[in-house]
């Protein structure tokens, strides 16, 4: 099909030669500083291996069960470590004050309205007297998503970022379903949610993990952003996709609600933990280094979600810095791009697949005063994701999040 755009001018050829996709180094930095000893040792201090110091002297989270003491010491602790890496933690009461999702955001520089939510739940079972430690489920979601908040710290996003961590998963998705309905009431732009439940056993060492997606909202394009994460770090996950993907966690609260979701989880279809909600869930039974990879993908998932932008960047050089934006998300026909922020004459925007491989040349010409807006006519593309490149002269290669066209 010819695309319905008048200006065709030719780039050098070594333009034309640049890879696909490159690495975000916001990105590459930050899964560069993501520590899987930190992370164990949040767990240590969640699943009661090591006392707190909560202010009042040393104490030991033995359950987080939602009608045991750790619970609240648990909802405590996240806090604690929010707000020593600079957040303002808020609590979301519900259930009539028994429950309490732990928040933190890190407003977006460009687009604050839009959140991306990386998140996992920090109760756990079994109930009754006897111990929780919930290492696996879902210690290891909410230890990962405390790194998420303490190596995004220093970066600068174009969207909003929120640390959730949920209470009362474990009573039938309560405090997500509280969370997702307050947003949909408020009519909150959500851009993806990243939820992270049971992320550290693999039992038979097959390195196998899923992704779990349906055709909610974006949540297929947030999955294969997933899966171009994967390979363009080289983190080496084995993925297995669920379409349609279970019910039975908290990104399911936020495809009640028509917002995109994915879930990311160990082989729970075939090789699920046999310590799955008893007081043996603990640390010293899981795989540390599958649990790294899961935990490297679900956060570099979220950063792309979240847009990154180049390190150190504020405000004022944000806006100045090339950026590309592609609307509406998803597509039916036409879709809009656009290229804010620069001063290079010569743009190419191509259509490429969700491996990579180039697709349709959309457009190669000028700007005008520093921007490129270019509307194609994408009616002739068979349904599928799609990513939207920008290259100029100059080696620089902006690429789009995925579009899906219906």
């Amino acid at each position: 099909m010819r695309i319905r755009d008048t200006l065709a001018i030719l780039l050098p050829a070594a333009l034309l030669a640049l890879p696909a996709h490159g690495q975000h180094p916001a990105v590459a930095d930050m899964l560069a500083a993501t520590s899987l000893d930190s992370m164990v040792h949040y767990l240590e201090e969640l699943t009661g291996e090591v006392p707190v110091d909560l202010g009042n002297g040393p104490v030991t989270i033995v359950s987080r069960n939602k009608n045991a003491p750790g619970n609240a010491l648990a909802a405590d602790l996240l806090q604690q470590k929010l707000s020593a890496w600079g957040y303002t933690p808020t609590v979301q009461v519900f259930s009539g004050g028994t429950g309490e999702n732990i928040l933190a955001v890190k407003p977006g520089l460009l687009h604050p309205g839009r959140k991306v939510i990386i998140c996992g739940h920090y109760d756990s079972m079994p109930g009754g007297p006897v111990a929780a430690p919930g290492a696996d489920d879902d210690g290891s979601g909410t230890a990962a998503a405390l790194e998420a908040a303490r190596v995004f710290a220093g970066m600068s996003f174009d969207h909003t970022v929120v640390f959730a961590f949920w209470d009362e998963e474990e009573q039938g998705l309560v405090g997500s379903e509280h969370y997702a309905g307050v947003a949909a009431a408020n009519d909150d732009s959500i851009a993806g949610v990243v939820n992270m439940d049971a992320i550290a056993y693999d039992g038979n060492g097959d390195g196998l993990m899923r992704i779990h997606a349906r055709a909610v909202a974006n949540s297929l394009a947030i999955k294969d952003t997933a899966l171009l994460v994967n390979t363009l770090y080289g983190l080496g996950a084995n993925i297995a996709v669920n379409t349609p993907g279970a019910l039975y966690s908290d990104h399911a609260s936020f495809w009640a609600e028509d917002f995109g979701a994915i879930l990311v989880i160990e082989d729970f279809d075939n090789d699920p933990d046999p310590k799955y909600h008893t007081s043996n869930d603990r640390l010293q039974f899981l795989d540390l280094p599958y649990y790294e990879k899961l935990a490297r993908l679900s956060l570099a998932t979220a950063a792309h979600l979240a847009i990154p932008l180049d390190p150190g960047t504020g405000i004022a050089s944000a806006l100045s810095t090339p950026r590309l934006q592609v609307w509406p998300v998803p597509s039916e026909d036409r879709v809009n791009m656009q290229v804010d922020g620069t001063q290079d004459r010569i743009w190419a925007l191509d259509l490429l697949d969700h491996t990579g491989r180039l697709v349709m040349e959309l457009h190669r010409g000028p700007l005008s005063a520093g921007r490129l807006l270019v509307r194609s006519d994408l009616s002739g593309m068979p349904a599928g994701h799609y990513r939207v490149r920008a290259m100029n002269a100059k080696g620089e290669v902006l690429t789009s999040p995925l579009v899906l066209l219906r």
